[in-house]
């Protein structure tokens, strides 16, 4: 994370810190990607090389958040991530055809910035020193780098020959819960549609790419996506004013 995503969100926070309707916290998980190279599973954080013993160390996100709540419903929120995702044409669930072409890929996703709303199903106010909890749903818009990459000729893993920024539309489903004054728990699962068709290498534009590289493969009616399961871990700070008479 650079200086500028940080104190974006500290000035973020800062504007309204008066009112204890402010969330702070952090989001750790696991990654999958969907799109031209592997398999097409919807929800498997994790995956890298066929392994789970190697999953939590090379496919993962983590990442920083702050909501502010309009009201016991609607919050807005900004978030900023890092993210591993990769994928494996040998994985068990690729295609036949798929397992007989052998292309893999690993991409970094990094100063993801996400800018949302967050709409809780169920009454969820966090000045109220309850226990609580609801379902919510999410979306918003999302900027976000990665590595531009290719297939060398002769080479099945993807090379990384430049860096470029896309957006993204998140649609993220989750549960949360506040166990505690001052602290929610909860569990989302976001798949995030890119504009960009590259970033498993399936698509590389690049000058004398015709020369240096395998030809473009997949299907081109559909840009890729990744997904995010995993936890953010929330505190609720501000006070509330206090009005005094003249």
């Amino acid at each position: 994370m650079n200086k500028n995503n940080f104190y974006l969100i500290v000035c973020l926070i800062s504007i309204n810190c008066f009112s204890q309707n402010n969330e702070i916290g952090l989001f750790v998980g696991g990654t999958n990607y969907i799109g031209d190279v592997g398999p097409t599973r919807y929800i498997d954080p994790g995956r890298f090389e066929g392994s789970r013993t190697k999953s939590l160390t090379n496919n993962y996100a983590f990442g920083v958040l702050y909501k502010k709540h309009f009201n016991d419903r609607i919050a807005a929120r900004i978030q900023i991530n890092f993210a591993k995702i990769g994928s494996n044409d040998n994985w068990k669930g690729s295609a036949v055809y798929r397992k007989q072409r052998g292309k893999k890929f690993s991409n970094t996703i990094s100063n993801e910035i996400g800018l949302g709303v967050d709409f809780n199903f169920f009454k969820f106010d966090i000045k109220e020193d309850i226990f609580q909890m609801t379902p919510y749903i999410h979306t918003g818009i999302v900027f976000l780098s990665y590595n531009a990459l290719h297939y060398p000729n002769g080479i099945d893993t993807a090379k990384k020959y430049d860096k470029k920024s896309t957006f993204a539309v998140p649609i993220t489903l989750g549960y949360k819960i506040k166990p505690l004054k001052s602290f929610i728990i909860a569990f989302e699962i976001s798949a995030k549609q890119t504009f960009s068709d590259n970033l498993d290498g399936s698509y590389p534009q690049f000058e004398n790419m015709n020369l240096n590289s395998q030809k473009a493969f997949g299907s081109d009616l559909s840009k890729d996506w990744y997904i995010f399961s995993g936890f953010t871990f929330t505190y609720i700070f501000g006070s509330e004013p206090c009005y005094c008479p003249n």
